[in-house]
């Protein structure tokens, strides 16, 4: 088995005007994805092949390894994509109170000679 490819950290520059809008996609992204997961969690496991016949459980063993089970396979891509945006979400959340802090510290310290 390979290693799965691991790109290095992208720089994603966004105006702090712009930040409550990125949070809100990437939310709106979550709020579709994450219930998709939740039933592939406990409905898209097949407990056992479906006729009982060679065919059947060739297909099952396939689905159960390579779709649902194997670390690198579609179910753990799509997990590990969810937990993408979890972080960058929690991440934008943190840059948004560091942009409303240093935006309301420069207030106070310039805003009467403005």
């Amino acid at each position: 088995m390979t290693d799965p490819v691991v790109y290095p950290p992208a720089t994603l520059r966004v105006d702090g005007d712009s930040l409550a809008a990125l949070r809100s996609a990437v939310e709106s992204t979550l709020n579709e994805l994450t219930p998709h997961l939740g039933l592939m969690r406990t409905e898209a496991h097949m407990p056992e092949p479906w006729l009982g016949d060679s065919a059947s459980f060739e297909t099952w063993a396939f689905y159960t390894d390579h779709v649902m089970g194997a670390p690198d396979g579609p179910f753990q891509a799509l997990l590990a994509y969810e937990a993408q945006l979890v972080a960058v979400r929690d991440r934008l959340v943190e840059i948004q109170a560091e942009y409303d802090r240093t935006e309301s510290d420069t207030a106070s310290l310039f805003g009467s000679r403005l």
